[in-house]
């Protein structure tokens, strides 16, 4: 049975992430390795199930073309920019992949009309480091065509009224719990405001989930077990883990 086309397009995102993550981190030393046999090999496995073998064969044929010279000199520095360009063409193609399936794949008209109308307040780090992570878990639920509210960019002083009032008036509360100061002794501290936005919606008594990226020491006595949803950004195998959690959460809150 073939899978939703909501679905289908978040797997192809959680391949973008993966090979971003490989360009991100890329050296001479490790190309290949095994976060970008993961992402490549993976891809090829994905297309072939999404779309067929051939599909799979097409997508190499578009993205290869590097050439090994067996011998003479090696020229690290021209070998890691082919390798580079090579990451960029597997994400490019997987872009186009993603537009095809938004504009063509079919569309399950029951569950189409029976989507959750649900619009949850996503609490995030406006930090341009962690820019990134918050793409991917928010471009998780843009392909779901899940609608959300989101805050202001940080206030010293307090949560401004309106973030307060958007959060009270929400279904259901997501925060992206990110790394940011080193405490003594080990572990991470998470930005302040993400705490206080956490406690705005525990006392209006919403549904929750957290997306705690791991090491973090804090995260205000939330439910482990119900509640919480580790990930490791650097990591494409915990991303993976992790947004198939997702996946389930925010399936068992009825939002998909």
């Amino acid at each position: 049975m073939r899978i939703s086309r909501e679905k289908a397009a978040a797997l192809i995102d959680q391949k973008i992430f993966q090979f971003q993550v490989v360009y991100n981190n890329a050296t001479f030393e490790n190309r290949h390795d095994e976060n970008y046999r993961l992402a490549y090999y993976g891809t090829e496995t994905l297309l072939t199930e999404l779309f067929s073998k051939e599909e799979a064969m097409n997508f190499r044929s578009h993205v290869t073309g590097l050439v090994f010279v067996v011998g003479g000199p090696v020229n690290h520095e021209k070998e890691l920019k082919d390798y580079r360009h090579h990451i960029e063409k597997c994400i490019t193609q997987l872009k186009v992949y993603k537009e095809r399936i938004e504009n063509f794949w079919p569309t399950d008209e029951v569950e189409t009309a029976t989507r959750s109308s649900s619009v949850p307040f996503i609490s995030m780090s406006y930090d341009e480091s962690d820019h990134d992570v918050n793409d991917y878990f928010t471009g998780i639920l843009a392909s779901l065509s899940i609608d959300f509210e989101t805050g202001e960019r940080y206030s010293k002083d307090s949560i401004p009224q309106k973030v307060q009032s958007r959060i009270r008036s929400c279904d259901m509360f997501i925060v992206i719990f990110v790394r940011r100061d080193k405490i003594e002794g080990g572990g991470y501290t998470t930005p302040s405001w993400l705490l206080k936005e956490l406690g705005i919606a525990q006392g209006a008594g919403k549904e929750i989930i957290a997306l705690v990226e791991r090491g973090i020491k804090d995260i205000a006595g939330l439910d482990y077990e119900k509640q919480v949803i580790y990930f490791d950004r650097d990591n494409p195998t915990d991303m993976k883990k992790s947004t198939c959690v997702f996946l389930e959460a925010l399936r068992a809150h009825g939002l998909i």
